[in-house]
């Protein structure tokens, strides 16, 4: 009965883990080590392929990556996302080969607010955190997003949930 118990804690605490890492860290150098690792590929739905920005201010070329709760969402019909939402945009600036930095926006609030502030946004052009955009409810990248749903502004949904 006591390795039952024990087998089921694992277990579920393996299944907490596993959710937490389709989440991005909070924390500047935790983001930073995760966008590096790659992690978010792993579960994230990708856009087709590398394309021309539509608005430019994230560089020339990008992919974006949906995480499950923001490639799911959309698709069920969701004009509020859940908690937990977030996608990785990966920056190429001029060419398209090469990951030069990313962008990352991840909704760490139920609410998203007036003020966008339910979302935690974060930008490196470089792939350092030396003058890197980062906070909750940036004004830089809320004037862009508030025109989105729920501040996502990409037309792209996934048509499948990430695996």
């Amino acid at each position: 009965m006591k390795a039952t118990i024990v087998s089921l804690a694992l277990a579920l605490v393996a299944q907490v883990a596993s959710a937490q890492s389709d989440v991005p860290p909070r924390r500047k150098g935790a983001l930073l080590a995760w966008l590096k690792a790659g992690t978010y590929r792993a579960s994230y739905a990708a856009e087709p392929a590398v394309h021309v920005s539509s608005s430019g201010v994230h560089g020339m070329n990008v992919r974006t990556y949906y995480g499950p709760i923001l490639a799911d969402d959309p698709r069920a019909g969701q004009t509020v996302f859940r908690k937990g939402a977030a996608m990785v945009k990966e920056l190429y600036l001029g060419g398209t080969e090469q990951t030069i930095g990313w962008a990352v926006m991840s909704k760490v609030r139920r609410r998203s607010g007036r003020a966008g502030r339910g979302w935690l946004f974060y930008e490196t052009l470089d792939g350092t955190d030396r003058g890197v955009s980062f906070g909750r409810g940036l004004p830089v990248c809320t004037g862009c997003h508030r025109s989105g749903v729920d501040y996502l502004r990409s037309d792209f949904r996934p048509s499948r949930a990430p695996s």
